[in-house]
């Protein structure tokens, strides 16, 4: 096996044991990476919180749920993350079917969501396309298929500079949020801007 020959003294490895977005048993702590990524999760559950705030045509409670669900699956795979890494073992979070539900909710939660901001702010859809990357169906595509066209080489197990691209279509998608923010704002503006004019008889 790849790991039996691996020593701290190594820089680099491939193994699932040492996987840091999703800490199972048997898993090897590195450092503070599985901190980092939980944060960064947690940061992406608030994020699509705000970006429900600027693309939702209604108050109904299919887009609350659908929001809710989708922020959830990404925020409590984030707590498993920074909880294995603070307490330096998998978290009860650990086990497959849990994990596989949690990227599934996220994965259908944000198609789900793109579809129905479509018409009232085409950044929020593209923005939630682009977070496709960060699930775990997302992350499959972009190891076999998208990287390996980049790079011209595919590994057995993870393509090298995957992360990379998830990174990129990730910050796109903080890029998309902020236009669907501001096109809101400036929405918002224009209608309070309308209502303060009063009607000549």
């Amino acid at each position: 096996m790849l790991s039996a020959s691996w020593t701290r003294t190594d820089s680099t490895i491939e193994d699932h044991r040492f996987d840091y977005a999703y800490p199972a048993d048997p898993w090897e702590n590195l450092g503070t990476t599985p901190q980092l990524f939980g944060l960064s999760l947690l940061l992406l559950a608030l994020g699509i919180r705000a970006l429900a705030r600027s693309a939702a045509s209604r108050d109904g409670g299919l887009e609350r749920m659908l929001t809710v669900a989708t922020a959830a699956s990404f925020g409590i795979t984030g707590m498993h993350a920074l909880v294995s890494g603070l307490i330096g073992v998998p978290s009860p979070l650990q086990f497959l079917p849990v994990q596989v539900l949690l990227s599934l909710v996220a994965f259908a939660g944000l198609i789900a969501l793109s579809v129905r901001w479509l018409r009232v702010s085409w950044a929020s859809s593209v923005a939630c396309l682009l977070l496709l990357g960060v699930t775990v169906p997302g992350t499959i595509v972009v190891t076999f298929q998208i990287a390996p066209v980049v790079l011209g080489y595919q590994s057995h197990d993870t393509t090298p500079f995957s992360e990379t691209i998830v990174a990129v279509l990730t910050a796109a998608a903080g890029v998309a949020m902020l236009v669907a923010a501001g096109i809101a704002e400036r929405s918002r503006r224009r209608s309070a801007a309308q209502s303060r004019v009063t009607p000549q008889t």
